[in-house]
């Protein structure tokens, strides 16, 4: 029961946030999510080549037509 609760009302907080969210930005929404998105992807490229470097991987070199 109290799981129950605790999930309805986490559902309806995520709910409200989004509402607002896309009230506040309105057809933006979409680009600052996207960018947000993009964000997070570049973010998680440049720490896992760090990673791999830490562990001892060679990079493979440039290739002619990046």
């Amino acid at each position: 029961m109290k799981d129950g609760l605790m999930l309805l009302l986490t559902g309806i907080a995520c709910a409200a946030g989004s509402a607002l969210f896309f009230r506040v930005f309105g057809s933006d929404a979409l680009n600052i999510i996207v960018l947000l998105a993009l964000i997070g992807a570049v973010a998680d490229n440049f720490r896992l080549r760090r990673r791999l470097r830490a562990m001892g991987a060679k990079p493979e070199g440039r290739r002619p037509w990046l």
